[in-house]
């Protein structure tokens, strides 16, 4: 079924008793903005804000729960409207009067999985609780590998992100950073976290035959153009991400904590 027929489709069908939507108020809209653009989720808050859902109806909460379910089992590539309206047993069009497309699915299903995080107290002292924070932000996105490149998809403000955010700049804000560098360090280490499991889930993770292709790789190098390489070869081949994460996330708070020495004793 092409674009526009399954468009038609969603017109025929009769609405489902699952929520009521006022009409809109103010002039006619203009473009639609991009999905995952600050402006995109202003526009989605505010729609959430008319929304009277019904008792037992169908819900965005119940359609991303079901997405990143879906994802989970059969990959990204198979979590398609259709596929995701026969795992949830509805009908795929009713997915529409909750999320405009494929892209506006996996934009809300990424902030569902989110919600997951459980947020860390920074009362033990700030690089405990960044350490802590930035493990379970990739205990999350480790538990859910298939949906990670979807984190590229827009920016991070839903509200499970913002709930994030704000627990995490409130802490280093009462842990006595500076507000601009306090949310230089949120985003840094975020950020970090974000590149750690993106890379891992795009094939960085070195599998055994990976390894070995490497080590075959490495054999076989110029001991003329790269002697560095070929004598460091096995400590080269060596880490796998979790090791890496672990190295990286030590050096990236020790540096941090030179920072906010220098930063307090000026």
């Amino acid at each position: 079924m092409d674009a526009s027929r399954e468009e038609a489709e969603v017109t025929r069908q009769p609405k489902e008793a699952d929520e009521v939507t006022q009409p809109p108020e103010g002039p006619a809209a203009g473009p639609a903005p991009e999905p995952g653009s600050p402006a995109w989720w202003q526009a989605r808050y505010a729609e959430r804000d008319r929304r009277r859902p019904r008792a037992g109806g169908l819900t965005l909460a119940r359609i991303t729960a079901g997405a990143l379910e879906l994802a989970d089992r059969d990959g990204l590539d198979a979590l398609t409207m259709r596929s995701l309206g026969e795992h949830l047993q509805v009908r795929h069009t009713s997915l529409y009067r909750h999320v405009a497309s494929r892209e506006e699915l996996l934009i809300e299903t990424v902030d569902h999985m989110l919600g997951e995080i459980r947020l860390p107290s920074l009362t033990a002292g700030w690089q405990a609780g960044l350490e802590e924070g930035a493990r379970e932000f990739r205990r999350v996105l480790g538990a859910h590998p298939a949906l990670v490149p979807a984190l590229t998809g827009g920016q991070l403000l839903g509200p499970h992100a913002l709930r994030a955010r704000e627990h995490a700049l409130g802490q280093l804000l009462d842990q006595g950073w500076a507000p601009r560098t306090a949310v230089h360090v949120y985003l840094t280490v975020t950020h970090f976290v974000i590149g750690s499991a993106v890379l891992d889930s795009g094939g960085a993770a070195r599998t055994g035959p990976q390894r070995a292709a490497m080590t075959e790789l490495f054999a076989h190098l110029s001991p003329v153009t790269h002697p560095v390489v070929r004598r460091h070869a096995d400590l080269l081949n060596a880490p796998d991400g979790v090791d890496e994460f672990t190295f990286g996330l030590r050096v990236l708070i020790a540096g941090l904590g030179r920072l906010h020495t220098e930063e307090t004793e000026a």
